[in-house]
Parts: structure tokens; C-alpha cells; sequence
């Protein structure tokens, strides 16, 4: 009985797990460059996991989203594995997002006025050059009125599970990033979520058909406790 109250409760858990990452999805399907989450059911020793052994994980799906043209010269996408560096009081991050703009100091910033990093420096595009004289080459090399003013910095990493996501479109991690060897920058997009709607919907209705069928099962335990204390008080 215990066992089962125990495994029944582990499953609950992972249940809520999957829904809670399922409508996280849901919400950022239009968000640029958002990666959907994925809860994975895996064996466990005990422990967390219940009696069961059932441990809800939680991973990254870093699939490539659609390119999206808006034709404006600060939307940039990556074609690829890799990631955009950026600048921050907390540390270095890295995004997918390209949606650029300039900040006071003519820096290239992204949404969040984070600074994006270059392989010397801050980007830094000079307030008499006209952002439609922007022009990003696929390596990264941006130049403005035909002038170089650097080079994004771009990361790629063996491992993309060792990315943490820390909120606005950013990830932080330990490990060190490799050149860019098989990334490109196209200018003029933004890279679409890859958050499939129908599949996180059909996912949705599954959690909450599991997480009924669970509720049954304690419900129903429940009442044959209840019997059984009765019966054991006469």
C-alpha cells in the first residue's frame, strides 16, 4: 500500500512536471528564438524519484526554429548550432535572439540592452552611419558606410545540455565555446521558436489524462483505507 501511495505520488510529480514545461511552451511559441523545454521520464535509484524510481527531467530542445525576413539590417539569425555572446555585470551569457539595436553609446545591444560582444570588443556602430548602411557578412564581420567596426563573437559548444537557461532568451555556462565552425549569420531575420503548438497541445491533453488516471488511484486508496480503518475499529 505504501509503495503504491509512493509510486502513485512520484508519478504525479513528473505528471505536473511535463505540464508545467508543456504551458511554458505554449506561452513562448511566438517568442524569437525560444527553445522549448522538454520533460523526460527517466529510471531512477530511489530516492527523489519515489519508490518508483520515476525521475522527471528536464532538458533543452535546441532545434533550429524557421527564419523569419523582417529586412531590418539589426535582425540578425544563426544558421546552425551556435550562439551570440553577450556582455553582462552578472557574467558572460550567449542567446540565439538577434534582435539587435544600438544603446546610447552606439553599442550593439540586444532586447534586454545587453551588450553584444565582438571578438575585440563591444560593436559599436557610429552615430553618422545610418543603420540601412549596416551590413552583417555571414562570418559576422559587420561593417557600417562600408567602414569594418568588428566581428561578432560567436560560440558554439560540444555539449548543449551544459547551456542553462537564465531567462530572457539566455543561457549561462561553465564550459568553454568553441570557434564558430559551423554557424553563419544571416541578416534580415529572426529565427522563430520551435515550439510545435498541435504537438505541445496533443502533449497537454495526454498530462492531464495521467495526471486524472493518478487522482483515480489515490482517490481509490483512499476509500480502502478508509474501509479498512473502519473495519479495524469495529
Amino acid at each position: 500500500m505504501i509503495d503504491s501511495v509512493g509510486a502513485t505520488a512520484a508519478s504525479m510529480e513528473a505528471v505536473n512536471r511535463q505540464y508545467e514545461a508543456i504551458t511554458h511552451n505554449l506561452a513562448n511559441s511566438s517568442t524569437t528564438a525560444f527553445k522549448r523545454t522538454l520533460c523526460v521520464q527517466t529510471s531512477g535509484d530511489g530516492g527523489d524519484a519515489g519508490p518508483a524510481g520515476i525521475a522527471p527531467t528536464l532538458s533543452v530542445d535546441f532545434t533550429q526554429g524557421n527564419f523569419i525576413q523582417t529586412d531590418r539590417p539589426l535582425d540578425l539569425a544563426l544558421s546552425g548550432p551556435g550562439f551570440f555572446t553577450l556582455e553582462t555585470p552578472g557574467g558572460v551569457l550567449y542567446t540565439r535572439n538577434g534582435t539587435f539595436q544600438t544603446n546610447a553609446e552606439g553599442q550593439l545591444v540586444d532586447a534586454f540592452g545587453r551588450v553584444v560582444a565582438g571578438e575585440n570588443g563591444p560593436i559599436v556602430i557610429p552615430r553618422s552611419a545610418a543603420s540601412s548602411s549596416v551590413n552583417v557578412a555571414a562570418d559576422g564581420r559587420v561593417t557600417a558606410a562600408g567602414a569594418p567596426v568588428g566581428k561578432l563573437r560567436i560560440a558554439e559548444f560540444k555539449d548543449l545540455q551544459a547551456l542553462t537557461p537564465v531567462g530572457q532568451g539566455a543561457y549561462r555556462t561553465a564550459a568553454p565555446p568553441d570557434p564558430a565552425a559551423k554557424t553563419t549569420v544571416r541578416q534580415g531575420y529572426q529565427e522563430g521558436s520551435n515550439v510545435n503548438v498541435v504537438e505541445e497541445l496533443v502533449g497537454l491533453i495526454t498530462a492531464a489524462r495521467a495526471y486524472e488516471a493518478n487522482l483515480k488511484v489515490v482517490q481509490a486508496g483512499s476509500e480502502r483505507t478508509k474501509s479498512l480503518l473502519q473495519v479495524a475499529l469495529g
